[in-house]
């Protein structure tokens, strides 16, 4: 798929076969070069793909979604905000929001533009769940280049993870029962591992007309790798597994995708699975 494909195609949302799209590109937003991949599959046990990727190299965003199984219309629900996303990001008041994550003057103490613009996809979103009159919302997990900055966004469970050195480290955590139990003290870190409430959320983008999503910035060089991804990954793989996937190697991010989604699937494949890849390169 070329470039240009990806752009006019920015929101893929499979129903029927693996999704892929990859892009090789300069940021255009003064961040160091990059490389991203991205592939999207429906896995073993589910007809229709409830996940979403969006990738736009030359804007420097990247995006996963996860529709809500639990709830109708997923994948309307993950598609729906994705394309809400590249399309608001067409608009001079998404692009300022994109590209300048410090709050503007009028901009409420500690909310940062990006913040904003997700407010107008889950606003969008919600739009569509009462038109349609479905039970519909979906996580969302995002990644904006500037400069040395990578800007993350996420609300739900759908995860972003940073790949430096050796080190593979979180930088989302995950809007769950489970974390909330765990913060509360009334569960330990190991039952919620093996809970069976461990895939129930507690915040999804369309579910109600306004969300509050998490928003941190985080410093980048040459060399790092950011992983976005949806739980059909890490509900399949382990932190371990994840990371002998990229110890394997990195140089070629369409195939280490492609490994990530095809080990998901040999492991049972028990919902769909996305996952992006940004590389920075320089």
């Amino acid at each position: 798929m070329t470039g240009a494909e990806i752009e006019r195609s920015t929101a893929v949302a499979a129903a029927d076969a693996g999704t892929t799209a990859r892009q090789k590109s300069a940021g255009a937003l003064g961040v160091t070069h990059f490389v991203c991949a991205g592939l999207s599959h429906p896995g073993r046990v589910r007809r229709i793909n409830e996940d979403g990727l969006l990738l736009l190299p030359a804007a420097g965003l990247f995006a996963v979604a996860d529709g809500l199984g639990g709830l109708d219309a997923g994948d309307i629900a993950s598609r729906t905000a994705l394309q809400a996303l590249a399309e608001l990001y067409q608009t001079p008041q998404g692009s300022a929001c994109l590209s300048c994550f410090f709050p503007a003057p009028h901009t409420p103490p500690g909310q940062p533009p990006l913040a904003e613009l997700i407010g107008a996809v889950n606003l969008c979103s919600y739009r569509q769940k009462i038109a349609l009159g479905r039970n519909m919302a979906t996580t969302l997990a995002l990644v904006q280049l500037y400069e040395s900055t990578a800007v993350v966004a996420h609300v739900g469970d759908s995860r972003v993870y940073q790949w430096r050195a050796g080190q593979f480290t979180p930088l989302t955590r995950d809007y769950s029962l489970v974390n909330k139990l765990c913060d509360q003290g009334t569960m330990t870190s190991r039952q919620a591992e093996h809970s069976r409430q461990r895939h129930v959320i507690t915040r999804a983008l369309g579910a109600a007309a306004q969300v509050r999503p998490t928003v941190a910035s985080f410093p980048v060089t040459g060399g790092d790798l950011l992983l976005l991804c949806t739980d059909g990954l890490t509900a399949m793989l382990s932190d371990a597994e994840i990371r002998a996937i990229l110890l394997d190697g990195t140089d070629d991010l369409g195939w280490t995708v492609e490994r990530f989604v095809v080990a998901a699937n040999e492991a049972g494949g028990r919902d769909s699975v996305t996952v992006g890849l940004v590389k920075l390169v320089g």
